[in-house]
């Protein structure tokens, strides 16, 4: 889904079972269950998991910007957070399989979005 979402080619995508690559790649993510949950890792080695990287990963697209004020609406990531989790639970239902993304650059969300950025991110 990520690479369908990303017109502006910014992001690579790794295959979360090449642990011997995520692990060269992306130390910081030696110690996580990658079946567990999505990781977005950025230019700068920051680490995001689970609902706030699929959050992040809006951040990065243009198809994307338009939803970014749902998701950090006031509750969006306690909902959000309880949404992934159940998806993630149940994704191979749905045809899905683990990835981790790895974020080559970052774009700069358009300027009503950050302004709604959260303190976390």
């Amino acid at each position: 889904m990520a690479r369908a979402l990303d017109a502006v080619r910014v992001l690579t995508t790794y295959d979360a079972h090449d642990t011997k690559t995520v692990e060269v790649m992306f130390p910081q993510l030696s110690s996580v269950d990658l079946d567990d949950s999505m990781y977005v890792v950025s230019a700068r080695g920051r680490v995001y998991r689970g609902f706030i990287a699929f959050r992040r990963l809006a951040r990065s697209s243009p198809l994307t910007w338009p939803l970014l004020p749902l998701f950090y609406a006031p509750g969006a990531t306690y909902v959000g957070t309880r949404v992934y989790t159940w998806i993630a639970r149940n994704r191979r239902r749905f045809g899905c399989q683990a990835e981790v993304e790895s974020t080559r650059q970052i774009q700069a969300p358009p300027p009503q979005a950050k302004s709604m950025s959260h303190p976390n991110d």
